[in-house]
C-alpha cells in the first residue's frame, strides 16, 4: 500500500507539473493577445484590383459591409438556425466549450493532423476578425484566450449580435443583412424559417453550398440544420417540413456582381484563406490579377442570335497558366465533363504508359464489359479505327476498350495529379465518357487541358498573381512551382491527335481559323436533350474553355461542336487578331513515321514503310521515340503478285491476282529469242499473236515506280511454258 500511494503522489506531482508547465506555455504564447473592439464590426474599406498589364481594374468591397442587423429585430428561429447549426449550447458556455474540444483533440490526434474543430460562435467570431487561418497550436491558443476576453467583455446577444454581421456567406459578401438581400432579395428581418436555415447552412462551406454553386448540397445541408432546430425544439416538425419544401433562391439579375473576374477573384481570395472582415479589404490592398481587360470585355459581350442557353468562358494564358478571362452566366457552377474528360482519363494516360500510340487501330463495334455496354452517338459503330479517329470523332466504345485495359485506378491517379479528383462511386469504365458523380469547374478542365500545351506540367488556374498590403508588403504570392503529370512526348502526342479533331473531328468549326488548333468537344444528355455542352481549345499561347447549358439543368439542343466551338473559333480569332499564335512546343522525344497504309487498312497492323514504298500507300504518325514500331513491311521491298497461265489453242492467257499496288512487265521467249510484250498496270494478259507448232516461255516481272521515278523490280515469275499444235490444241508443260 506504501508503494501504490508512492506511485499515486507520483503521477499527481507529474501531472501538476505537466499542467503548470502548459499553463506557463499558453501564458508566453498568448502574452500579446489584445482584444481590439473594432475589429469586431465588418471593415467597409476596398481593395484595388490590377490587371496583368497593371493597369487598376477595379475596386472590390465586401458586399453588406455597410449593412447591418440588430439581434431583436430577427425573427426567433433565424437566431435559432444559427445556434443549431454551429453551437448548441452558446447561452450555455463562457465561449468553449470544453467537451467538443476533448473530443475534437483525441481525433485530431488519431488522425495526426488538424482534421476537426470544435470551436464556438465566440471562438469563430475571434477567428475571423482578429487571427489568420493558419492551423497551429499556438493560434489556437491565442483563439482561446481572446475568446475569453470577448466573453468577459460583451453579453452573449452582443456576440451573436458581432458574429451574424460580419460572417462570410459566400460570392464576397459578409453579414447576415448582405446575405439576405444577395440571395433573396429582401430584409433580413423577413426572412422564412426555411431561409434562415439556408443561410446557417451554408456557413461552413459557402462557394460549396451556395445555391448558386450546387442547389442539391445546399438542399441536403439546409435539411440537416432543420433537423437540428427540430431536435432541439426550436421548430415544431410540421414547420421543420414546410421549411424543407421552400423553394432555393435563383441567381437574379445583379444579385452577383456584373463582372465574372472580379467574383472570381473574391472567390479565390477565400480558398487562399485571405478572407475575412479585415484580411483584405481595408487600408488600401493591391491584388494583381491576370486579367487581360480587352479580352474581358470581349468574352463578356460575346453572342449570337443563336443564343439559347447560358454560358460560361474562361481563357486561360497557358505561360503563366493565369485566368486573363472570365464570363459566367450562370455562376462558377460544377458540372459533369462529358466527353471532355476522355483525353484526360483515358488517352494521355494510355499513352504515357506504353499502351497506345496515335495510330493504335482499335475495334469500334457494341461490345458488352461485364455487364456494362456503352453505345456510340446514334447507336453507330465504325469498324477498325485509329485511336486518333476515336478521339477525334470522339467515339464511345473505343475509349471504355482503352480505359479497360489501362485500369480504372490508373486513370485516377493521372486525373489527381491534375486538380480533378473523382468520387468512389466514379471508379468504373463509364468513367472514360465523362459520365460521372464527380463534377468540376470549367477553370478546372481549362486548367487540366492547358498541361498538354506546357509540356505535360500542371499548374491549377489562378485569378490572383500577388496581393501586397498597403505598405508594399507581400501579403501573398503565387507559387509557380509545377508539377510532372505527363512526359513531354505524351502531351505532344496528345496534342497531335486533338489537332485532328479540330482539322476533320467533332470540334471541325475551328477548322476556318488559320493556324492550327487543338481541341476536344462534349456533350452530355440524352435523347430528350442535352444538359451541358463543351469545347476546350488550345495554341501554344492560350487555352480557351465553352460550356453552355442551364443552371436548372433544363434541357437545350446545343451539342458541344455547335455553338460552344463557334465561339471558341471567335475568341481565337480575336486573341489573334492580326498575329499568329504562340507555337505548341516542340519535342525532341517524339519521331515522325511513314507506315504501310495497305497493312494497317487491311491487316490492322502498325508496320513501317520502306523509303521506297510510294506516298499514296503510306500514312504519317508520331510515336514516342521509345515506341517507335520496329518491323518494317516488305511489300515493297519485295514486290509480289501471283500470275498464272493457260491457253484455248489460239491465245495464250495469262491471268494475275493482287495486281492493286504493282505495275508488272511480260515477257516472251521464243526459239531462242526474248521479246517484251507489255508494260504497265498489272492485270489479265492475252497474247493473239501466237503460231502452231510453236513453243512459248513466259516471264512476268512486278514492279512499281517510287516518288522519285526509279523503278523497282521484284523477283521474275517464270510460267510453265506452251506448245500450240497444227490442229488447234495447246500443251501446256513445265
Amino acid at each position: 500500500m506504501k508503494i501504490f500511494a508512492k506511485l499515486m503522489l507520483f503521477a499527481a506531482l507529474a501531472a501538476a507539473i505537466a499542467a503548470a508547465a502548459c499553463f506557463a506555455y499558453y501564458i508566453a504564447v498568448t502574452r500579446g493577445a489584445v482584444l481590439d473592439e473594432d475589429k469586431l464590426t465588418l471593415a467597409s474599406g476596398f481593395a484595388e484590383v490590377y490587371a496583368a498589364d497593371a493597369s487598376k481594374a477595379a475596386e472590390i468591397s465586401p458586399f453588406g459591409a455597410d449593412k447591418k442587423v440588430r439581434l431583436k429585430e430577427l425573427p426567433l428561429y433565424v437566431k435559432n438556425a444559427f445556434i443549431a447549426a454551429e453551437d448548441k449550447k452558446f447561452y450555455r458556455h463562457g465561449g468553449l466549450d470544453y467537451a467538443r474540444m476533448l473530443k475534437a483533440a483525441a481525433k485530431n490526434i488519431s488522425a495526426r493532423s488538424f482534421c476537426q474543430g470544435a470551436s464556438t460562435i465566440s471562438q469563430q467570431l475571434i477567428k475571423n476578425t482578429h487571427l489568420t487561418s493558419e492551423k497551429t497550436l499556438k493560434r489556437k491558443l491565442m483563439e482561446i484566450r481572446l475568446t475569453k476576453k470577448l466573453e468577459r467583455a460583451f453579453g452573449k446577444d452582443e456576440i451573436l449580435e458581432l458574429y451574424l454581421n460580419s460572417i462570410y456567406f459566400g460570392h464576397n459578401c459578409y453579414g447576415i443583412a448582405g446575405a439576405s438581400e444577395l440571395y433573396f432579395g429582401k430584409p433580413a428581418e423577413e426572412m422564412t424559417i426555411g431561409e434562415g436555415a439556408m443561410l446557417a447552412a451554408i456557413i461552413p462551406s459557402p462557394n460549396r453550398y451556395s445555391p448558386f454553386a450546387d442547389r442539391e448540397k445546399c438542399r441536403a445541408a439546409r435539411s440537416r440544420v432543420l433537423g437540428r432546430m427540430q431536435a432541439l425544439g426550436y421548430i415544431t416538425e410540421g414547420e421543420a417540413d414546410r421549411a424543407a419544401k421552400e423553394g432555393l433562391p435563383e441567381r437574379r439579375q445583379g444579385a452577383l456582381p456584373a463582372r465574372s473576374y472580379l467574383q472570381c477573384v473574391a472567390d479565390e481570395l477565400e480558398t487562399l484563406g485571405l478572407t475575412g472582415p479585415r484580411r483584405f479589404a481595408v487600408g488600401g490592398c493591391k491584388i494583381y490579377t491576370y486579367l487581360s481587360p480587352s479580352l474581358q470585355e470581349y468574352v463578356e459581350n460575346l453572342q449570337t442570335d443563336a443564343d439559347r442557353a447560358g454560358k460560361s468562358i474562361v481563357v486561360e494564358d497557358n505561360a503563366s497558366c493565369g485566368i486573363c478571362a472570365c464570363f459566367l452566366s450562370e455562376g462558377n457552377l460544377r458540372r459533369q465533363p462529358g466527353s471532355v474528360l476522355k483525353p484526360l482519363a483515358v488517352y494521355a494516360p494510355a499513352i504515357e504508359k506504353g499502351i497506345l500510340s496515335a495510330c493504335t487501330p482499335i475495334l469500334d463495334e457494341k461490345t458488352n464489359f461485364q455487364g456494362y455496354s456503352p453505345a456510340n452517338y446514334k447507336d453507330k459503330y465504325c469498324g477498325y479505327v485509329s485511336a486518333r479517329q476515336a478521339l477525334a470523332e470522339s467515339l464511345n466504345v473505343p475509349a471504355v476498350k482503352v480505359l479497360a485495359k489501362l485500369g480504372v485506378d490508373e486513370s485516377e491517379r493521372f486525373l489527381g495529379r491534375m486538380g480533378l479528383d473523382i468520387l468512389a462511386e466514379d471508379k468504373n469504365l463509364s468513367l472514360a465518357l465523362g459520365g460521372t458523380r464527380s463534377e468540376f469547374t470549367l477553370a478546372e478542365l481549362v486548367g487540366a487541358y492547358a498541361l498538354f500545351a506546357g509540356g505535360g506540367e500542371y499548374l491549377a488556374p489562378a485569378f490572383i498573381s500577388r496581393i501586397e498590403g498597403a505598405d508594399g508588403r507581400i501579403l501573398y504570392e503565387r507559387d509557380m512551382k509545377k508539377r510532372a503529370v505527363f512526359s513531354e512526348d505524351t502531351a505532344y502526342i496528345v496534342g497531335d491527335m486533338l489537332r485532328a479533331a479540330a482539322e476533320s473531328g467533332t470540334a471541325k468549326k475551328l477548322s476556318v481559323l488559320p493556324f492550327p488548333v487543338c481541341a476536344k468537344t462534349g456533350t452530355v444528355g440524352s435523347e430528350k436533350g442535352n444538359t451541358d455542352a463543351y469545347t476546350i481549345a488550345y495554341t501554344g499561347g492560350h487555352t480557351v474553355g465553352v460550356w453552355m447549358g442551364n443552371a436548372d439543368r433544363s434541357l437545350t439542343d446545343i451539342t458541344g461542336g455547335g455553338l460552344p466551338c463557334h465561339y471558341a473559333m471567335l475568341i481565337h480569332r480575336f486573341l489573334c487578331r492580326g498575329t499568329s499564335p504562340k507555337a505548341l512546343p516542340a519535342c525532341r522525344s517524339v519521331r515522325f513515321a511513314r507506315i504501310d497504309k495497305i497493312a494497317y487498312e487491311r491487316e490492322h497492323r502498325v508496320l513501317l514503310a520502306p523509303a521506297v514504298q510510294p506516298q499514296k500507300y503510306t500514312l504519317c504518325e508520331v510515336f514516342r521515340k521509345d515506341a517507335l514500331p520496329k518491323e518494317y513491311s516488305e511489300r515493297f521491298l519485295k514486290p509480289h503478285i501471283d500470275a498464272s497461265i493457260r491457253c484455248d489453242g489460239k491465245h495464250v492467257y495469262i491471268d494475275i491476282c493482287q495486281t492493286e499496288y504493282f505495275d508488272m512487265i511480260v515477257k516472251r521467249r521464243e526459239n531462242g529469242k526474248t521479246k517484251e510484250l507489255y508494260r504497265g498496270k498489272a492485270r489479265p494478259f492475252c497474247d493473239t499473236d501466237v503460231r502452231a507448232d510453236t513453243r512459248y516461255d513466259y516471264t512476268v516481272i512486278p514492279c512499281f515506280t517510287d516518288d522519285d521515278g526509279k523503278t523497282h523490280c521484284g523477283k521474275e515469275i517464270v510460267l510453265p511454258g506452251v506448245l500450240i499444235g497444227k490442229k488447234q490444241l495447246a500443251r501446256i508443260f513445265n
